[in-house]
């Protein structure tokens, strides 16, 4: 498992490769909660959830930056990035865990929503149109009612943010994803329940556990962050190498194929394997920082590799 920092050092001393692809990074797709912000959802805290305004100094560094553009690419939905992004000066987003890529057309002042539904066949993806969206068909298939009824009391909508979504539905609990899938062996839709990290919810109706309870996702199959962000990079004619994911969950290490690195922040570590998958992960990096210091930690040592272009 390489330490960001401790590689930092380790590039400015002699090896300068990780240096060199800190200059030449254009995009940084970055995950949201627990990564850009922190208990309950608040931009002004560090890394221990106390005030602080280093996370939001930071985006406005970034922004001021000519080259170099931050795209949110979370399991938030639509209506809340619309929010996130305008506050935040940022204008593309990849939400609900990769089923949704949106871009922002300020010449015409609409915006454009893509459904990323790739394990759907024609017949669905066009039944996935107009009025009708991908989270429409998988509420009518019975998929959540069997979801339910396999682990009671240990899974249960990820409320209030489950509301106005278009392509998944976000849960939260402590059950085996693997053994989740299972119950959607046979259905008519390609679906799938990926894990996507560590949360504290103020309120639950969980079974009482030890255990920490995690947001999942129930999403079109093939519908990764990881696919969301090669469709993104085609469409911008960038090149993977030219590419950066920051997060705190598997979903979001996954994407580490994708681009040139992926940086995991420290309170990734509180999810069940992270460690080992770090460590199996070519070009993940741990940064020391947890949250908004993390990120921080990130985005400004690749402001400074590129002033010294």
């Amino acid at each position: 498992m390489k330490n960001f920092s401790e590689e930092l050092q380790r590039a400015r001393a002699g090896d300068g490769e990780l240096l060199e692809m800190l200059r030449h990074i254009k995009i940084l797709y970055t995950d949201i909660d627990g990564t850009v912000l922190g208990k309950r959802g608040c931009l002004l805290v560090d890394g221990n959830n106390q005030p602080s305004a280093t996370t939001a100094q930071t985006i406005v560094e970034v922004n001021l930056s000519p080259d170099f553009e931050v795209v949110p690419c979370t399991g938030r939905s639509v209506t809340q990035l619309i929010e996130i992004s305008r506050l935040c000066g940022w204008n593309d987003f990849i939400g609900e865990a990769g089923a949704v890529r949106s871009y922002w057309h300020a010449d015409k002042g609409v915006r454009e929503n893509v459904y990323d539904t790739p394990s759907w066949s024609a017949e669905l993806r066009e039944r996935a149109s107009g009025d009708t969206t991908p989270l429409d068909i998988i509420n009518a298939s019975g998929a959540m009612e069997a979801l339910f009824a396999a682990f009671p009391g240990q899974i249960e909508y990820h409320s209030p943010w489950n509301v106005n979504r278009q392509a998944t539905n976000v849960l939260r609990g402590r059950v085996d994803a693997a053994k989740a899938n299972v119950l959607f062996a046979n259905l008519e839709i390609p679906i799938t329940l990926i894990e996507n990290g560590v949360i504290a919810p103020s309120a639950h109706t969980l079974i009482e556990s030890s255990e920490p309870i995690r947001a999942y996702h129930l999403t079109p199959t093939g519908a990764t962050k990881g696919f969301a962000i090669r469709a993104d990079l085609a469409r911008r004619s960038l090149r993977k190498d030219e590419a950066l994911m920051v997060g705190d969950g598997m979903a979001d290490l996954e994407c580490g194929p994708e681009v040139a690195a992926i940086f995991m922040l420290q309170n990734s570590l509180r999810s069940p394997h992270m460690k080992d998958a770090l460590i199996s992960m070519p070009n993940a990096y741990l940064t020391e920082g947890s949250q908004g210091d993390g990120w921080t930690e990130l985005v400004r040592a690749i402001l400074a590799c590129k002033r010294e272009l």
